[in-house]
């Protein structure tokens, strides 16, 4: 099995935030600065460390876990990842720990199945496409796409998220007070009690995880 730090290099966290902020620049997206922002954070979270900075045309055969307990993460020296073109995982991409994660950054378009995150910090300067669907938990973390969302779903529960193309899937959010409409009760604390309106972070992964549905219908 291929080692996901098999197939990158580790690169120097100033010069990956330098060339990352002039690739934002070059795509001309609006209002980029939460961009510049949140592809800098890099430089806060874990100064002494690297990026894993991914050759053209990389693909991650099955999951791809951005959570500081896994590889290449766990073994320290590794901070975040970076994809200086289009990014593909054919599994999931997954971040757990509502706390914090490795940062993803990716220069051109990411695919993958289902996505979920929590704090990580994720940007994508072009068009994200999930086979399934995208969650988003929690108040720490950002999801920014400079391109077009496409997913079955995404749900959005209490987290910074900029789409700066078309949205194209069902959204259930916090904001719109829909998730009891559109969220199976088991993903709430209270499944029987429709006041309860906020849908667990946690319960949702792990019906993730498990192929259990989470959208009703």
């Amino acid at each position: 099995m291929t080692r996901l730090l098999d197939l990158g290099t580790l690169s120097d966290l100033q010069d990956v935030a330098a060339d990352f902020q002039r690739r934002i620049e070059a795509a001309d997206l609006a209002g980029c600065e939460p961009f510049i922002e949140w592809s800098q954070q890099i430089l806060v979270d874990h100064p002494e460390q690297k990026a894993l900075v991914l050759p053209v045309g990389t693909t991650v055969e099955g999951d791809l876990i951005l959570d500081s307990d896994c590889e290449p993460f766990a073994s320290g020296g590794v901070s975040c990842i970076v994809a200086n073109d289009d990014f593909k995982v054919t599994g999931r991409i997954l971040n757990a720990d509502p706390e914090g994660g490795p940062s993803l950054l990716v220069a051109g378009n990411l695919e993958s199945g289902d996505f979920f995150k929590a704090a990580s910090g994720i940007v994508v300067i072009g068009s994200l496409t999930a086979a399934g669907l995208v969650v988003c938990a929690g108040d720490n973390g950002a999801l920014l796409v400079g391109g077009n969302l496409y997913a079955r779903a995404l749900i959005d529960c209490d987290h910074e998220i900029i789409v700066i193309g078309d949205v194209r899937a069902t959204v259930a959010s916090d904001d719109l007070g829909n998730m009891r409409t559109l969220l199976v009760p088991e993903v709430f604390d209270e499944p029987e009690d429709p006041s309860d309106e906020w849908p667990d972070g946690d319960l949702i992964r792990e019906r993730l995880l498990e192929g259990l549905p989470i959208l009703k219908g």
